[in-house]
């Protein structure tokens, strides 16, 4: 029977885990479970609520580190995961009950190594309602990693992937502090995503503590994961690198003029016009421009 591992990285979010376990414990479905948390150095009393709130629980694997970043965190979690299927889970978000169960069902029907829904938001958790799944309609992609560069994906929870292919990708890249952007590119690489459109979680509208709150932060690692793939893969068809090339640098002049004030004289500016009209840059140039994103801005690094 195929089994599937939670793998929750765990970082100061003691509020929130209550709910987030029950809805762990409230999964639908017929295979096989494992609950991997990986505590990624928390300061409150997150790790004792773990702890509490999985003693009914079996195949429970408890990983505890110093505090390191998410993608190194979810790569230990991975690691340490014995899951055909990986479904990771940020520790403030309530997963449908028939979200694992959809997911795979969506995977196994569709002969595909990852596979996504839809992802919402709820300010009052007594406010969250999930509908009935059925007839959710299911899309494969042609080429999954145009997609991703062009959506830019984030967040985790509302996808499934298997873990030999996760392997295969490479991981989350840990030279980046968060992990989904960099486990988009590279799982969407290798060819094989389906979505299907239908809500399977929900987050926290506003929780002060969230990464994506820390605008440059968020900016900053998508933009960096994707300027990082191009480097590291001259493979790429010239429609997929020139669609990164063109968003790292858009991203880079939109930012600069946003949060830096500068013109249409500036060397941002610049890049993005002669990119728009042909000009190559070069994988180490593109991984370069992102260091505006850290100029006077507070971006956590491994």
């Amino acid at each position: 029977m195929t089994t599937v591992s939670f793998v929750i990285t765990v970082y100061n979010k003691a509020a929130f885990l209550a709910d987030v376990i029950g809805a762990l414990k409230a999964q639908t479905g017929t295979f096989e479970r494992e609950f991997v948390f990986v505590n990624d150095g928390s300061t409150d009393h997150s790790w004792d609520v773990v702890k509490a709130e999985t003693v009914d629980l079996k195949n429970v694997v408890l990983v505890d580190q110093n505090n390191q970043g998410v993608a190194i965190a979810t790569n230990n979690g991975v690691k340490a995961a014995s899951g055909d299927f990986i479904k990771l889970v940020d520790a403030d978000d309530i997963l449908a009950p028939y979200c694992t169960e959809l997911l795979l069902k969506t995977a196994l029907d569709t002969n595909c190594a990852f596979t996504l829904g839809i992802s919402g938001e709820y300010e009052d958790k007594e406010d969250i309602v999930f509908k009935n799944p059925n007839n959710a309609s299911v899309k494969i992609f042609e080429d999954p990693l145009y997609m991703v560069i062009d959506e830019g994906y984030a967040r985790v929870s509302h996808c499934l992937f298997k873990k030999t292919y996760f392997v295969d990708a490479g991981c989350c890249d840990e030279r980046l502090f968060s992990q989904d952007h960099s486990l988009f590119i590279r799982l969407s690489a290798l060819g094989q995503l389906s979505q299907v459109f239908h809500e399977v979680c929900v987050s926290p509208k506003d929780e002060p503590g969230r990464i994506m709150n820390n605008e440059a932060q968020v900016v900053h690692d998508a933009t960096l994961a994707l300027a990082y793939h191009v480097q590291d893969n001259m493979n790429l068809t010239q429609y997929q690198r020139h669609a990164a090339q063109k968003k790292i640098v858009s991203r880079v002049w939109k930012w600069a003029k946003k949060v830096h004030g500068v013109s249409i004289f500036s060397q941002e500016f610049l890049l993005f016009l002669f990119v728009r009209c042909g000009l190559t840059l070069s994988a180490d140039k593109l991984v370069s421009l992102c260091a505006i994103f850290r100029k006077n801005a507070q971006v956590r690094r491994p």
